[in-house]
């Protein structure tokens, strides 16, 4: 996506220098629920579990108006990679129905008998809903996306700002941070609520006896191998889930934030540091525009000359404000056009196709347009006398 090789970031470096790269923000939080999706075993699991589920109530639909009885607030979401709000989706449904989810699941079993593999695959999944592990495992999925999906809704506001977006980004790694000391503890005593709904006991399923290798005195020594499935859960399970979050938003936000350490003062203009700290942001604002020991801009005299300030301070502006925290309305346009493209273009031309896309994009221009003065102009330029 970032093209910093062989892409569009490159061609557009090479082109202009001085022009600044920053990742799509939404794009970024789907990537970071991507990373954390494949931190273990377990996380694939679960996700693994809901898809089959989609996929057996949606492949009939008798099967899905049984599901249909049984759930009445949420239906049950396709996971897909792409879309950013597919996984909090697709565990909503589960997280607050998962004992309609289940008696759905039960339903099939004993009225498949025609088709004994959809019986068992229902059989299957129905216990699968009743390991206390997996209810552990949804339960903190589920409270890690749904703050991760607060950022990414905010970031798709049109007027959502760097400063803010950072700020946003900070507060989600707080919680997360604190969610890794104790949040596994809450995460337990929530789980104990949906097997009360399932009627089972909150309990973790003993583990498999390990097989001990004996080892030489010249060896070195295996780390005793974990005996609570409790405590297992927690090591390879949550703080693996965790440690990526924060580790993938610190690594993909690197550059917004190196951003906002530079940009960030010109967005609040009411508290304007003093002239040390002024002069200091100037000479950084400097050092990013130079290319070949030439700069756009001196930051001394952003700081000093009041005579020629404006001028400087237009430049460092509209570098600012051609930074945009996302492409959420470019990539919603980019959906239609997939859309329009797949179902409707029988003899469409890309010509036609182009124009259409591009109405799409600047839906805010377009609706402000006299037509009245469009159609004229269209006439006069189609008409076969020419008006002198």
């Amino acid at each position: 996506m970032k093209g910093k090789k062989i892409g569009l970031q490159k061609r557009i470096l090479d082109l202009n220098p001085l022009a600044f790269y920053l990742p799509c923000g939404s794009h970024s939080l789907n990537l970071v629920i991507c990373d954390a999706a494949q931190s273990s075993l377990n996380s694939i699991n679960v996700f693994g579990i809901i898809q089959r589920l989609f996929l057996l109530f949606s492949a009939s639909t008798s099967r899905w108006n049984v599901l249909l009885s049984q759930t009445t607030n949420f239906t049950l979401k396709r996971l897909c990679e792409t879309r950013w709000e597919a996984k909090i989706e697709s565990l909503k449904a589960i997280r607050y129905q998962i004992s309609s989810v289940h008696d759905a699941l039960i339903t099939i079993y004993e009225t498949e008998t025609k088709t004994p593999d959809i019986a068992h695959e229902a059989q299957t999944l129905a216990e699968q809903l009743k390991d206390y592990s997996f209810l552990v495992s949804l339960i903190a999925w589920y409270n890690v996306l749904f703050q991760i999906n607060v950022v990414s809704k905010a970031m798709q506001a049109k007027d959502m700002d760097l400063v803010q977006c950072a700020e946003m980004l900070k507060k989600c790694i707080t919680f997360l941070e604190n969610y890794r000391t104790f949040g596994f503890k809450q995460a337990t005593v929530d789980a104990k609520e949906l097997a009360e709904e399932l009627n089972i006991d909150a309990i973790f399923k003993p583990l498999k006896r390990v097989r001990r290798v004996k080892s030489h005195y010249d060896e070195n020594a295996f780390n005793e191998p974990i005996q609570n499935p409790e405590k297992k859960l927690e090591v390879t399970f949550f703080n693996p889930l965790l440690d990526t979050c924060l580790s993938s938003i610190n690594k993909r936000f690197e550059q917004l934030n190196e951003y906002v350490n530079i940009w960030s003062f010109l967005f609040n203009l009411d508290n304007f540091p003093i002239k040390n700290e002024l002069l200091k942001l100037g000479k950084q604002l400097q050092e990013k525009l130079t290319v070949n020991t030439k700069s756009e801009i001196d930051g001394a005299l952003l700081c000093d000359e009041l005579i020629k300030l404006y001028s400087n301070t237009w430049i460092v502006l509209r570098i600012l404000l051609t930074l945009p925290v996302t492409i959420a309305s470019g990539e919603r346009s980019f959906s239609k056009l997939k859309l329009i493209k797949t179902y409707l273009r029988n003899t469409m031309l890309q010509d036609r196709l182009n124009s259409l896309f591009m109405l799409s994009i600047e839906q805010d221009i377009a609706e402000n347009l006299d037509f009245s003065s469009l159609i004229r102009d269209f006439a006069d330029q189609k008409a076969r006398k020419v008006r002198f």
